[in-house]
């Protein structure tokens, strides 16, 4: 077997018998595919005649009635076999698959990067990610791929970051990767990204190139019928408007610590209300949709203008700025420009650019 990682040199190699792979537990990249297949380790394969702890996929031979069967338990009259051979085939292939090292590693990542209910909306594409297809579902990739040259996400992207630097981080990269490409999809993933990647010892950038690496690999799988179709365009940019205006005030909202509490509750409250009147999140709607205003950019002028409303704008436009990752000056010039273009009677903005409706 080999001793050392091909990419890496690592010698921290991790056997897993249960998929006959051998794979480095430092940038994951699987070295050896069905490394057992041939001894009867139970690793050759799942359901094999060779393995010593598993049932046997010949249904003549699958026991039943009251002395059980090679699960070690009744699955009912003959007749009843095969259709429960089937459910407990598929489930135990998910549970597999649930225990893939690196799909673990990479599922615990992402829950502790972006929490539970992000982790789960993007298990599948996780799962496609990291563990290696079998069977039908890989021919069927390989059929669609025709002479594109099929690459595991998480082996190419691991190579990268290895290359990159530090090879423990793997699974943040993949998780992050996974979780922006399962978004770029659907745009059902909340997610700040500069926030995000504050204190993981990775860029944004890096996280792009590897979403880039997974959304490819994605679009095979779509088109073998393996995920689920993409959503359009317009739906996941709608989608996204919205959480980038849900996060941003958020963001905003932590400005106002410090202040009465209905004092913050009426700037909060008209900060909404402008944003209602806008149609906001909208692509279409809004009569600034043709002035292609960033979402952030947008809520800063409004969360500015209800400050301003209650008197408690001084000194607040640096932190607004900062809050949006943007400079105070990209603030105070889109607003200004707006307003001259709502005095010229080229927009109406239905009051909202007003300190007072």
């Amino acid at each position: 077997m080999t001793e050392n990682c091909e990419e890496c040199g690592s010698n921290d190699l991790n056997v897993d018998i249960a998929r006959g792979e051998v794979a480095c537990n430092d940038c994951g990249l699987v070295i050896a595919d069905h490394a057992s297949a041939t001894e009867n380790d139970n690793a050759g394969t799942m359901w094999g005649e060779n393995g010593f702890n598993t049932p046997t996929k010949d249904e003549s031979k699958i026991k039943t009635g009251s002395k059980g069967n090679g699960l070690g338990s009744y699955i009912g009259k003959p007749g009843e076999a095969k259709g429960k051979w089937k459910i407990l085939s598929n489930l135990n292939n998910q549970g597999i698959k649930d225990m893939h090292p690196m799909a673990q590693a990479t599922m615990d990542a992402a829950k502790e990067l972006a929490g539970k209910d992000n982790a789960m909306k993007a298990k599948k594409v996780i799962t496609l990610a990291t563990v290696p297809l079998k069977g039908a579902e890989a021919k069927a990739l390989k059929h669609v791929a025709s002479e594109e040259e099929i690459i595991l996400p998480k082996n190419s992207v691991c190579r990268k970051k290895t290359r990159g630097g530090s090879t423990q981080n793997n699974e943040r990269l993949l998780a992050l990767a996974c979780l922006r490409a399962h978004q770029e999809r659907t745009g059902k993933v909340n997610i700040d990204w500069p926030q995000m990647v504050e204190g993981t010892g990775l860029t944004l950038k890096q996280v792009v190139d590897a979403a880039k690496v997974v959304m490819k690999y994605l679009n095979l799988c779509e088109k073998a019928k393996l995920i689920e179709e993409r959503a359009d365009r317009r739906t996941v940019q709608f989608e996204l408007r919205n959480t980038e205006i849900e996060n941003t005030t958020a963001r905003l909202k932590q400005l106002l610590d410090g202040l009465d509490e209905s004092l913050k509750s009426q700037i909060m409250d008209d900060y909404k209300q402008r944003l209602f009147r806008l149609g906001e999140p909208t692509l279409g709607g809004s009569p600034f949709s043709q002035e292609n205003i960033e979402a952030k950019v947008l809520c800063a002028i409004l969360f500015q203008i209800s400050c301003e409303a209650f008197g408690v704008e001084q000194g607040r436009l640096e932190n607004i700025a900062q809050a949006i990752g943007r400079c105070r000056n990209t603030i105070k010039n889109r607003l200004k420009a707006l307003l001259k273009k709502v005095a010229s009677g080229e927009i109406v903005d239905y009051g909202v650019l007003q300190k007072e409706y």
